[in-house]
Parts: C-alpha cells; sequence; structure tokens
C-alpha cells in the first residue's frame, strides 16, 4: 500500500561520491516522423521533424518513456529567423546525427538504469522554439519560418501509438526546461492518448519557472510568454478554463498557474537556485556572482528573495498528485541519476521510482539555504 508523506524539509543533503560506472555506449538510430510534411509537423525551417527510438523488452515492452528535448524559446520574428538559419537542431532537422547516444534514464543498462532500461524510451529533439505548442497555418510572410510544434507533438504521439503505445501499461513523459514546461502543458493531452488503466505520470525538471512581480529582473519570462502567444499561437494549447480566468493567456504558461489546471500526476523538479530562474528573474550578474561564490550582500539577498518566492509558489496539492524534490545545488539541468543523496540513502532516482510506482509519495524541499556546488555529485554549473 502506498505511504502518503506530508512536506519533508530537509535541512541538508547527504552527499555521496560520484562512483557509479558509466555504462557502455547505447547507440539508438534516428526516426522520422511519418508524413510530417503534409500533417504540418516541420521545424522553424519547414524539414520533418523526427526522434530517436529505441524498442522495449521483455517486461518493459508495454512501457514507454518520452523525453522532450528543451533549449529556450525563440520569441520574435528576429529570433526564430535566426534558430531556423543559423539555430542547427534548435530550428531544423537537416544536421541532426543519424543515431544518439541513450545514458541516464535512457540507458539500458539494467544495473545503472533498474527502472527504465527495459522500457521503450524515446528522445523527441527541441526544432520548434516553442515549447511545442505552435499552431500556426501559414509560414510567415517576412521569414518563411514555420510556428508548428503542437503539430510536431501530435504527430510524434501518433507515430509511438502506431508503434504500440496505445496498449501502454505505463507511460511517463518528460523534459528538460523548455522540454519541462512542454511536458507540463501536453501532460493531460498525453495522459488522454492512453487505456484509462495505465500508469501515466509526467517529470518536469528545471521548469518551475516562476512570474516574479517583486523583483527588478528583466520580467524575460512574462515577455517571452507573450511572445509565444503571439508569435507561436501557443494559447490553443494550454487550458481553455486558464486562459478565460486569467488576466492575458500568456500566464498560462506559468507553472504556478497553469498546473492548477492540470489533472494528471506531475513530479517537480528543480533546483531553488536554477541558474535560468535567476539570470532571468534578477540579471545576468547575479548568476555569475552565484557561480562563482561572490556575490555582494545585496545580490545574495535578492537571490534568496527569489528562492522564497519559488517555495512559495510551488503547488498546493496532495503528494500523490504533485511530487516535488527541491535541492539547493547551483545548476540548471541535472541528471536523473545524480548520486547526491537524501533522507538517508535515497537518491532523485530512489524518491521518484517510489512516487511514480506508488510506494510512497514525497515532497522533499531542502530547508538549507545556502547555494552549493555539487559538481562532485554530477550537478554540474550550466554555463550559460
Amino acid at each position: 500500500m502506498a505511504t502518503i508523506a506530508t512536506v519533508i524539509l530537509v535541512l541538508g543533503f547527504i552527499l555521496t561520491p560520484l562512483h557509479a560506472q558509466t555504462p557502455p555506449p547505447n547507440n539508438v538510430p534516428i526516426s522520422w516522423v511519418q508524413n510530417a510534411t503534409s500533417k504540418g509537423a516541420v521545424c522553424l525551417d519547414g524539414t520533418p521533424s523526427a526522434y530517436y527510438f529505441q524498442q522495449g523488452q521483455g517486461k518493459g515492452a508495454n512501457k514507454w518513456l518520452i523525453f522532450l528535448q528543451g533549449g529556450g524559446w525563440c520569441v520574435n520574428q528576429t529570433d526564430c529567423l535566426s534558430r531556423a538559419t543559423y539555430g542547427g537542431s534548435s530550428g531544423s532537422t537537416k544536421n541532426l546525427r543519424q543515431s544518439m547516444e541513450f545514458g541516464d534514464f535512457l540507458s539500458n543498462n539494467s544495473t545503472y538504469n533498474p527502472d527504465f532500461y527495459n522500457w521503450n524510451r524515446i528522445y523527441v529533439p527541441y526544432c520548434d522554439g516553442s515549447s511545442f505548442t505552435g499552431d500556426v497555418e501559414a509560414p510567415d510572410n517576412l521569414t518563411n519560418v514555420t510556428y508548428r510544434g503542437a503539430r510536431i507533438f501530435k504527430a510524434t504521439m501518433d507515430d509511438l501509438l502506431s508503434r504500440g503505445m496505445n496498449f501502454a501499461q505505463n507511460a511517463l513523459l518528460t523534459g528538460s526546461s523548455a522540454g519541462g514546461l512542454a511536458t507540463m502543458i501536453h501532460c493531460d493531452r498525453f495522459r488522454e492518448l492512453l487505456p484509462l488503466f495505465a500508469r501515466v505520470k509526467c517529470l518536469p525538471f528545471a521548469a518551475y519557472f516562476v512570474h516574479e512581480k517583486n523583483l527588478p529582473g528583466s520580467r524575460y519570462f512574462e515577455l517571452a510568454f507573450d511572445g509565444l502567444i503571439n508569435l507561436h499561437g501557443s494559447a490553443g494549447m494550454l487550458p481553455p478554463l486558464c486562459t478565460s480566468i486569467m488576466s492575458k493567456p500568456s500566464l498560462c504558461l506559468f507553472p504556478q498557474y497553469l498546473l492548477q489546471y492540470v489533472t494528471t500526476p506531475v513530479f517537480i523538479a528543480m533546483s531553488s537556485f536554477d541558474q535560468i530562474q535567476i539570470k532571468w528573474n534578477l540579471f545576468r550578474e547575479d548568476e555569475v556572482c552565484l557561480v562563482g561564490q561572490n556575490c555582494t550582500n545585496d545580490q545574495k539577498e535578492a537571490i534568496q528573495e527569489l528562492r522564497y518566492d519559488l517555495l512559495d509558489a510551488l503547488p498546493k496539492a496532495l503528494p500523490s498528485l504533485r511530487g516535488i524534490w527541491i535541492m539547493s545545488c547551483i545548476a540548471h539541468e541535472f541528471p536523473y541519476h545524480s548520486t547526491l543523496k537524501v533522507i538517508g540513502e535515497k537518491t532523485f532516482a530512489d524518491i521518484f521510482s517510489d512516487w511514480y510506482f506508488d510506494y510512497t509519495y514525497l515532497q522533499i524541499i531542502d530547508a538549507n539555504t545556502d547555494p552549493r556546488i555539487c559538481s562532485t555529485y554530477g550537478i554540474i554549473p550550466k554555463k550559460l
């Protein structure tokens, strides 16, 4: 029987050195979305969408893990044209590798990745600049750029359903950063595609971007989300009740509002000292000094205020519906199989696995207010 735990304030991490053996390479070939062009499931430059797929084996044959790549957003015509022309795989599939190595929780090594090694595992490249939400029929009349992220998501899911996902017993939609935001946006939509009896949950990494009202930052997120609505036509992918209630649809791209209208279980994994959050809700100088560990007292105070605002904006919901793991390591994206341990011998992978498989439901927030460098444990600050 599952155990429901209330929020646990962990006073500090128990740190264990990174010692796990790296499994051998696992190269997975590219799959092109069927009829992508005719379905309009194309990247910013009009090239067809693709994904990397490794078929499940044995007991994992009817279990599915889909990872959505992140990589920011393009929110105006100039930015999107630049991404389509010079952004490599962030705006096109022309130069995608014919195979990619699956690691971390996409690994097929049973010792390293015991929960998911034999599942159907899919990596979806991100080439639309809209967190898979764009849905504009005609190309931009000035740049010829196409805004079709929502169609990429739908066509990719159609492909996976034809490969057997319609028989899924367990399914997990996950992604990091902009892909984590897409995970939350599409979570209920993903649930609706699958059998009623299936266990379906969502895991957004590094994507709980806060609607900051008080700090003197650049208001990047609000402006960026306005751009997604106005340029990409993203409003149609958001919960209608949310967009009808909020003062403008773009506010429903903020997880603190969006998740109020998502009924599928979601586990939020985030750093309270997320580099992107600090860079764009405060200033670039604040992110630089945080990584360099040389902030002034005023900078430290602003960073702490942002941390408190993040914690205050977290969902007030049962742990079975909203799992939470907030760490104090300075990072943006971080590995599923980090060796950082919390609550005795519990790593993040242990905590999430218990939550996903309905053993124990936890909401864990590190109460230590000091930001820390955790590179030794596989959590490395990103070069921004």
